[in-house]
This record gives C-alpha cells, sequence and structure tokens, in this order.
C-alpha cells in the first residue's frame, strides 16, 4: 500500500520553481580527462582507477576518455577513436606518458598532468572544494533528424574568482567493443570522447557575478554510427584554460539534472556504533518542484549484518521504506534514519534514495551511511582485489576470529578521517595485483593508526615496484615514505616468474613452520607473476625468500608502536591454498601475541571451572593471576558478540549477567590489545 505523508510548513525563505540548477552554494563536481590509447597496455588501469573514483563519488564525477598520442594510432583492425578535439588537448597538455590525466585542468602539488597514482588524492582534494557556479543541463534527441539538443543553464551563488568563464560542452560514448593493449580483443571501452560541441576550452560566459543566471543552447547533427543511446552529454564551466568549477553528466537521450528537491545530507556518514545503541543520521528534504509534489523514499541495507534494525522517520513520524511522501511546495520535511547494530560485530552499509514520483527522469537524490560495531579485525581490499576476500575470510574464521569485517580502501578511509576506527586493532590489506596500491589518503589514516598500536598485515606483489619511483608507477612521495618508514622496507627488484618457489624462514618465531609452496600464476600466465624482492629496514627481519637464492620476498617487524607484516607475494599466489590462509591466519595470531594460545592462558592467568553448569541468572568465572587488565568476551553459538567487560589486573572472579540470554550454547574468551585466549563453552538453560 503506498503511504502519502503531507508536508506542509511553509518556508518563505526559499522561492523555488523548476530548474535544472540550484541556487544553494555547492561543492565542486569532478572532471577527469584520461590520456589514452588502444595501444597502450597500462590505460587499463588507467580506466579502472577512473571507475573506482566515480563509484567512490556517485554523481560528482564526470570521465573523459581523451584517445591521442602514439598510442592511439590503431593497427589493422584496431578502433580508431582520435579526434581532432582530442589531439588539440593531448598537443596543449603533452602528456610525458600514457596513461596520463587531468584533474579539473587544475594543478596537484605542482603538476597538471598526473600518473594515474595521483588521481584519487587529486579528486579529493577538488571534491572538498566549493565552488562559485552551479550547472544544470538538459538533453533531448530528434531520432528523424539526427539531432541532439543541449540546454546548460548555470546559476552563481558568487563571484567568480576569474571574472571571464567558460562552458564547454562535449559527447562521450560509452560500450564500444574493440581492441585494447593489456585488454582484450573485445574490450569495453567506456566514455570515449567523440566531439565537443563547443571548442575544447569552451564559450565565452561574463555575466559571473553572485546572482547571475546564464543559459545556452547546444545542437549536434550525430553520425548514425555511433550509438546514441549509450552516449552521454558532459557539461562544465571553467576559467579559460584553467580550474574547472562545476561538471555535469546526463545521457544523451532525454538526460536531465531538474532539481525536484535539495537534500541537505548528515555531516558525518561514518560512524562508530554500540551494540543495542541507535545511531542516528539527520537531513532535510526541501521540495524544490515549484509545487506539491510526492517523493519515494528507500532505505536500502546494501551489506549489513542481517540481525541489525534500521528505521526512518519523516518530520518524527515512522515511515515504511518505500512509501511516498507527498511535501508541499518550497517546505522542508526533516528525516532521519536510525541503525541500531545488534551483537553480531559487523560493518552496515546503508542507502538512503529520494526519487520524484512527478519526474522519474530526473537525478535521483541519495545519501550513503555506514556504521562500523564490535570490529577488532578489518579486512580492507584494494579496488579489482575483492575476489579474494574469500580467502581473507576463511584464514579469520581458521584463525577462530569472530569480530571481524571486510570493506573497502575507499570505506576504510572514510571511517578513518570520521575517527570511527576506535575499536580496530588490526588491519589486513588485500592488495593483490591492483593500483595504486596504497594511496595518500590511506596513508594519512594508517600512520595515526599504527602510531597508536595499530597492527598491520599487508600483501601484494607489486606494492614494493608500486613505490620503487618507475615512472610508470603509482606511487607518491608520501607513499613512498610510508613504505620505507612504517611498512619498513627497501625495494630491490621487481621480481620474475622465475621466482615460482616461497620457502619461509625456519628460523622465524611466528613463520617458521609454514610449508614451503610453488607460486601460482593467478593473474594469468606467468609473464603476469612479479612478486616483488625487498630488504628489511630495522628492526624489520625477513620470513620468507624465493627459491634456493637470498631473495627476500617477505618481513615482520615489532616497533615500540605497532606490528607489520609485509608479503611481497600476495597469499592468492600460493599453490597450496593452506599456505595462503596460514600467512594470514599466523598474522593474526602473532598480533594477539607471539605465543600459543595455551601458552597466552597460562601467561594471563588460569581461569578456572566455571559455574553453575547450566548458568540460569548469572555465570561466575573463577581468575587466578592475571597479569593484565582484560576484555572478557562472550559469543552465542552463531559467533555473535553477546557480552564484553573489563577485567582488572586485580580480579579473582568474573560474574557474567546471563539472565536475558536466551537457552543455548555459548563461549567466552579473555582478550587485551596483544592477545587473545582460547575461547571455553557454557551453557545457559532458564
Amino acid at each position: 500500500m503506498k503511504t502519502l505523508i503531507t508536508l506542509s510548513m511553509l518556508l518563505p525563505s526559499l522561492a523555488f520553481g523548476q530548474s535544472l540548477v540550484g541556487t544553494s552554494p555547492e561543492m565542486r563536481t569532478g572532471f577527469l580527462e584520461d590520456f589514452t590509447g588502444v595501444n597502450c597496455v597500462n590505460c587499463p588501469d588507467g580506466h579502472a582507477v577512473m571507475a573506482s573514483i566515480a563509484a567512490a563519488n556517485p554523481g560528482r564525477v564526470s570521465l573523459v576518455g581523451v584517445h591521442a598520442g602514439v598510442y592511439a594510432v590503431p593497427g589493422s583492425g584496431q578502433p580508431d577513436f582520435r579526434t581532432s578535439f582530442g589531439t588539440a588537448l593531448d598537443n596543449y597538455y603533452n602528456p610525458p606518458g600514457y596513461p596520463m590525466g587531468v584533474i579539473n585542468r587544475r594543478a596537484y602539488n605542482g603538476a597538471t598532468v598526473l600518473s594515474r597514482g595521483s588521481w584519487p588524492a587529486a579528486m579529493d582534494e577538488v571534491l572538498a572544494m566549493p565552488s562559485p557556479v552551479n550547472l544544470g543541463m538538459e538533453s533531448s534527441f530528434d531520432a528523424g533528424t539526427q539531432t541532439l539538443t543541449v540546454h546548460v543553464q548555470l546559476y552563481y551563488t558568487a563571484d567568480s574568482p576569474g571574472g571571464e568563464d567558460r562552458i564547454g560542452v562535449l559527447l562521450t560514448e560509452n560500450h564500444i567493443f574493440g581492441y585494447q593493449s593489456g585488454g582484450s580483443a573485445n574490450y569495453d571501452h567506456t566514455h570515449v570522447l567523440r566531439t565537443y560541441l563547443t571548442d575544447i576550452w569552451g564559450e565565452t560566459v561574463t555575466t559571473t557575478t553572485a546572482g547571475t543566471t546564464v543559459e545556452r543552447t547546444y545542437t549536434l547533427s550525430v553520425p548514425t554510427t555511433w550509438n546514441v543511446a549509450n552516449c552521454d552529454v558532459t557539461a562544465f564551466v571553467s576559467e579559460v584554460q584553467a580550474d574547472v568549477y562545476q561538471a555535469r553528466t546526463v545521457p544523451a537521450v532525454d538526460g536531465t539534472t531538474l532539481v525536484t528537491g535539495v537534500l541537505t545530507e548528515d555531516a558525518a556518514p561514518y560512524r562508530s556504533g554500540t551494540a543495542s545503541q541507535s545511531t542516528v543520521f539527520n537531513m532535510d528534504l526541501t521540495n524544490a518542484l515549484g509545487a506539491e509534489g510526492g517523493y519515494v523514499i528507500t532505505l536500502t541495507a546494501t551489506d549489513a549484518p542481517s540481525g541489525w534494525a534500521s528505521m526512518i522517520t519523516v518530520d518524527g513520524t515512522a515511515f515504511s521504506s518505500g512509501s511516498t511522501a507527498n511535501i508541499a511546495d518550497a517546505t522542508t520535511a526533516p528525516i532521519a534514519v536510525q541503525i541500531t547494530p545488534d551483537n553480531t560485530p559487523g560493518i552496515g552499509n546503508y542507502l538512503l534514495t529520494i526519487a520524484s514520483v512527478d519526474h522519474p527522469l530526473a537525478p535521483v537524490l541519495q545519501q550513503d551511511l555506514h556504521v562500523i560495531s564490535g570490529i577488532h579485525d578489518l579486512i580492507v581490499t584494494n579496488p579489482e582485489a575483492e575476489q579474494w576476500n574469500a580467502l581473507y575470510i576463511s584464514s579469520m574464521v581458521q584463525a577462530g576470529e569472530l569480530a571481524y569485517a571486510k570493506t573497502s580502501r575507499d570505506h576504510f578511509i572514510k571511517f578513518g578521517q570520521a575517527n570511527a576506527l576506535g575499536g580496530v586493532l588490526n588491519v589486513y590489506r588485500n592488495v593483490s595485483w591492483t593500483f595504486p596500491s596504497i594511496t595518500d589518503d590511506e596513508v594519512a589514516v594508517l600512520i595515526p593508526f599504527m602510531d597508536a598500536g595499530g597492527n598491520l598485515m599487508i600483501a601484494g606483489q607489486d606494492i614494493g615496484w608500486d613505490q620503487s619511483g618507475d615512472a610508470n608507477a603509482y606511487g607518491t612521495p608520501i607513499t613512498r615514505s610510508f613504505y620505507q618508514n612504517y611498512m619498513l622496507a627497501n625495494f630491490v627488484s621487481d621480481g620474475t616468474p622465475s621466482n615460482n618457489l616461497v620457502r619461509f624462514n625456519e628460523q622465524d618465531a611466528v613463520f617458521g613452520g609454514v610449508p614451503n609452496s610453488n607460486v601460482a600464476h593467478v593473474f594469468g600466465s606467468s609473464q603476469y607473476t612479479y612478486p616483488d624482492e625487498l630488504t628489511p629496514v630495522a628492526p624489520a627481519t625477513a620470513i620468507l625468500t624465493y627459491n634456493a637464492t637470498p631473495k627476500i620476498g617477505g618481513l615482520r617487524a615489532q616497533t615500540t608502536d605497532y606490528k607489520l607484516v609485509y608479503f611481497g607475494i600476495g597469499p592468492e599466489q600460493m599453490a597450496d591454498a593452506s599456505v595462503g590462509r596460514m600467512m594470514i591466519q599466523l598474522s593474526h595470531d602473532w598480533f594477539y601475541g607471539t605465543v600459543g594460545v595455551a601458552e597466552f592462558d597460562a601467561a594471563m592467568g588460569s581461569l578456572g571451572q566455571a559455574y553453575p553448569v547450566p548458568a540460569d541468572d548469572q555465570l561466575t568465572i573463577p581468575v587466578n593471576t592475571l597479569n593484565s587488565d582484560a576484555t572478557l568476551e562472550v559469543f552465542d553459538a552463531i559467533g555473535r558478540s553477546v557480552r564484553q567487560q573489563y577485567v582488572a589486573r586485580t580480579s579473582t572472579r568474573l560474574t557474567v549477567d546471563t539472565s536475558d540470554l536466551s537457552n543455548g550454547v555459548y563461549s567466552y574468551r579473555l582478550r587485551t590489545a596483544t592477545s587473545a585466549g582460547t575461547a571455553r563453552s557454557f551453557v545457559v538453560s532458564h
């Protein structure tokens, strides 16, 4: 049943009519021009970086693939994506290699043309900047005449710093299948620049003061060889051959940025949560249609523990997800989303969407919301390395770890920026063979995490090469410094497929018992196997070598602040899958204590026999000679945390309230920041 909620609180300060552009100040959007070519072997890596940037910032990034330069010259049977516009841009920016990119046509760290390793950080810098102008657009296509019409609308919320701006409009095409070096013979080419509807530097705008509205219309006769259904139109406003303030992209057929409403987002969409306590996100939705309108408001758990609860309220009233709120013209409706974790440790990712009933083609308003609760061990995965998550998860299970979760590198960074990683003790970086291996923003999170005692396991076959300073690498001065000063490694060699046997150092107290393993070519043929060779920086020591030669491929270290395990070859590359799991599990075990769990239990103190068995209202656990403060953790039969309580070193007896626990089997263990004991079972029966 469709629910209608009518709101009529008038805000006289807002005077909305139907418009392609809003009048409130906005942050900048991104405009990434990628210089690429069908014969550029590294260009698919650039395409992947572009895609990950767009995925991390939905609706805020416009992408353009500029095929130009020597690598864009097609061979026999290869597609020719070159244009006079792309050639002109390539000649102007003169990239020293491919792929290279320009972010909003502005300098980052002194350079305008950037390697793909710098794109994410440069984009983040742009997206954090305010814009003096808002941009909207709509498009229509007449199939009879093959005519594309694009209407662009600007609204200046502040005076333009440059005084004279430019409007640029271009057309790109997606899903053109053809050859790509480093890709395939039938590669899916996206964001391919087809043409400009203006000059590459745009059309002059001189009325650029606050409160000014500018409107322009452009037309194009679209060649029948282009699939207009797969085409997008991008408009941007910029200074002359310089900073792009705003860019928007819409489909070439019936695309629109019609402003149906204004969603004031929660300022802190990444939060730490607590079991059984609600985390509340607050937003405001303002009707901008110029008339009363209906909005479908939906909250979706994109990835969250099944037992976590969520609820929406609109104007203080409980609201069913997927129902319709009817909002009067120029009226603001407060929207609250409550996320309540249960005792299952995890990360909850949610998406709030708001769609206009009367204008289904208009952009959907949305906000991502994220909560992390009860997590001690966090698997952090690079884009395109997700296929190896199962290996890391099975290693956590093998280690008996119950308070773990997985997340993407982007989410990890944003949780860190929000100071929401307080409960995380250990991070496991699934880098594999992906680029950039690490980023400036990630380093900015990892350094304080490790300085505060957080431990890091990181694995991937080209992390070292990526920080080598090679002209084709993604490393930056910041990531290279992190590699040497925190990962405690010096890069020696990219390695070769001849490094086909991993030998673990038998003298190492942690990994000495791991069997040797052949190297599997999991990235395709052997030509794509590059196990990094490195040398440890003190106090790090070598934990594995390749073949019978002293080629070092991994290290571990314990500093005054953190523990580190770094593998220059991924656990997924072990031909013996059990060895790969042991690499991760033993890292986990070492993070919690260099001795075995039995020795840990003895070192921590003796836990006596719990009583009564079965327990009714409470369970008592005798304790003898604890050597440090600890946390008692209680888990149910499926591994959900149901109790956590502080245990002082001087304790001789622990009392656990079981009155509200359901009948069944439970387990408990002691944990410190550096150690964890054996889980022991008990039964509750009321």
